[in-house]
């Protein structure tokens, strides 16, 4: 009787559960829908587009994990986006498409932990709002299931800030996943690293409530997951940290990058563009903020509220204030220095700035150490890709989360201030959050097959490499013995299943006749027999044209 009286009391609090929390699970089953649709759809698209060559490096790298080297590797790539690859090649799924798939799970698998994340602080249409708006994000709309690690590193970076909230918030035995997650991420992206300075920043805020030993323990659980890594830089590398040093001296030394074709030394790049990344409804969300928080001060003003926006009584003593002086201060210093020095001062500048806004308003602001930590999330990742000079529109990949949290806390505290209610229901939210959904699923429905339409170009290269590759087997069977270069080693070396080495990448057209002199003598001093490129109308004198497919062209030496 007992045991039945057990089931039955699990029976009726499941059901109590369900009941109590129906509307919560609908909304979360449709969002987790409509995000695996979206991403169905996006890499139903990226396969019929095919890979690019960064593509065919995680691939590549992939395949050296396996033990069947491609002819192309470069481990200097961070490993953990190409080893998760490497696990589906081992179930015996080798395929280009394998990227695109791996891509788009580790996109649902962020979506998921970055709606769990927007639900500490607001409630089930808020965060569902907030999610199918990152989801929506044009910018993030072209990178989805585009075979990148940029997403893959936001969802480990979404879910590493997510478990550090709740390690504060819950229990502090959650460092023991919140550290590992943010190690999976700057393994993913090296860049994320920089993940720590919010993540140190919002323990520091909350030490309190913080247990020593977990914390500890939690890193010692980060480590572990890096050890392996350290045991495959030293058999590579003969140095542990030598693709971390690397990278470090690559992204300070601005002298290094100002030959890439990405280089813009302009710090206001992103903010130029950000209009275009979050696209019209993240745009009409701003524009709702702005006019809720007019209607909502115009209310007040009405009504005889007694609203100021300074309160002189307490100015004096907060004009004195030594924390606001030394904020003020720090400030100045922060944006004085901006452009002007290396990325990491700024990024130092921004630890001591934030803690002092902290001490400031945290007993005027609720969850002020939940926006600082998502502001500071946001923060490191401008301020490193604005200094740096190098630029790409993806970067801003890594700030769109916390974008959307502070778009979400807008429409949030506009919807409480209107506060216009039908039985005890507060319909403004309900009314902006349909409006809003059927825009975003209207406009992600324009957005898709644009994608495809913007990318034809990479379609017949990438078609075309594959056939100029398939060729060359058929040409000469024994190439894999001959010495071949190219100006996209990682996509031949992968087709044609051999050494493919890299040929010095020209400015300008290849239509100069200097251009053809150049790589000529390249190409000859470095005994090649074969030269594969994806840009015609070069002419050089030791070198013929012996097949094109399109843009692709196949030269071999002339006897």
């Amino acid at each position: 009787m007992n045991k039945i009286d057990s089931t039955n009391n699990k029976t009726i609090k499941l059901k109590g559960f369900l009941k109590k929390n129906i509307i919560s699970i609908i909304i979360s089953v449709l969002l987790l829908i409509i995000v695996s649709a979206i991403t169905y759809y996006r890499i139903l698209i990226q396969t019929n587009i095919g890979p690019t060559s960064d593509s065919f490096v995680f691939l590549s790298n992939a395949m050296f994990y396996l033990g069947h080297y491609a002819g192309y590797s470069d481990l200097l790539r961070p490993p953990v986006f190409s080893f998760i690859i490497y696990l589906v090649f081992r179930l015996g799924y080798i395929s280009v498409n394998t990227i695109f798939i791996v891509d788009g799970l580790l996109f649902i698998f962020g979506v998921i932990g970055l709606y769990l994340l927007l639900k500490i602080k607001f409630n089930d249409l808020e965060s569902f709002l907030g999610t199918l708006l990152y989801v929506s994000f044009p910018i993030v709309l072209l990178f989805l299931g585009f075979g990148f690690s940029d997403l893959a590193s936001v969802s480990f970076s979404i879910w590493a800030i997510y478990l550090t909230v709740l390690s504060v918030k819950k229990d502090s035995r959650i460092f023991y996943l919140a550290f590992p997650f943010t190690m999976l991420a700057f393994l993913t992206r090296y860049n994320s690293g920089l993940l720590i300075f919010p993540i140190l920043l919002y323990i520091l805020i909350n030490k309190s409530k913080v247990d020593l030993k977990n914390f500890i323990l939690g890193i010692a659980a980060s480590i572990i997951v890096i050890v392996p890594v350290f045991i495959f830089f030293y058999e590579q590398f003969g140095n542990i940290i030598y693709p971390f040093i690397n990278f470090s001296a690559t992204s300070i030394s601005a002298s290094a990058a100002t030959g890439s074709a990405s280089y813009n030394p302009n710090v206001f790049f992103f903010l130029e563009n950000f209009p275009s990344y979050i696209g019209t409804q993240g745009i009409l969300i701003i524009m709702i903020i702005i006019i809720g928080i007019f209607l909502s001060l115009s209310l007040k003003i009405f009504k005889g509220n007694n609203f100021k926006l300074i309160d002189n009584k307490n100015l004096k003593s907060k004009i004195i204030n030594t924390k606001l002086i030394a904020f003020v201060l720090l400030g100045i210093i922060f944006l004085g220095s901006f452009d002007r020095t290396t990325y990491v001062i700024n990024e130092v500048l921004l630890l001591p700035l934030a803690y002092l806004f902290y001490e400031l308003t945290k007993n005027k602001i609720n969850d002020v150490d939940l926006h600082i930590l998502i502001f500071m999330w946001f923060m490191v990742f401008f301020t490193f890709s604005s200094i740096f000079v190098i630029k790409d529109s993806r970067y801003f990949l890594l700030m769109a989360p916390p974008v959307v949290y502070f778009m979400i806390l807008g429409l949030s505290i506009v919807s409480n201030a209107l506060n216009f209610k039908i039985k005890n229901i507060n319909v403004v939210l309900i009314v902006i959050t349909v409006i809003l959904t059927a825009f975003i699923l209207f406009s992600t429905a324009g957005e898709l097959p644009s994608i495809m339409h913007a990318n034809n170009d990479v379609t017949v290269a990438y078609k075309h490499t594959e056939m100029a590759s398939q060729w060359l087997t058929f040409y000469d069977s024994d190439y894999k013995n001959k010495n071949i270069y190219s100006d996209l080693p990682p996509n031949f070396s992968w087709y044609l299943n051999t050494k493919v080495k890299q040929a010095p990448l020209l400015n300008g057209t290849n239509t100069n006749p200097k251009n053809g002199i150049i790589l000529n003598n390249y190409l000859v001093a470095n005994n090649a027999e074969y030269y594969l490129s994806d840009s015609p109308g070069l002419h050089m004198s030791s070198y013929m044209l012996i097949k094109q497919f399109g843009n692709v062209t196949v030269y071999k030496r002339d006897a």
